[in-house]
């Protein structure tokens, strides 16, 4: 699977500072909810599809998440 690059722009804004998710299930679905008590986004692996893309999807957002916090320690400490 091939991810286009292209500029992104965010509609929503999320502080990390108050933010909870939890993985749960909706009529069978497996989701995660990931909410910063003003906003609440719902990722999901979509109805259609094969997992392998969702479980890509998913690596691909711990990942960038991951390279977030390292970024964030390194500002903390100079």
């Amino acid at each position: 699977m091939t991810v286009e690059e292209e500029e992104l722009s965010p509609i929503v804004t999320l502080d990390l500072r108050a933010l909870n998710a939890v993985i749960t299930e909706d009529e069978g679905d497996l989701i995660m909810l990931v909410d910063d008590g003003d906003v609440q986004i719902e990722f999901s692996s979509g109805m259609n599809g094969k997992w392998d893309h969702a479980i890509v999807g998913s690596q691909r957002l711990a990942s960038v998440a991951l390279e977030f916090a390292a970024h964030l320690r390194r500002l903390r400490t100079a």
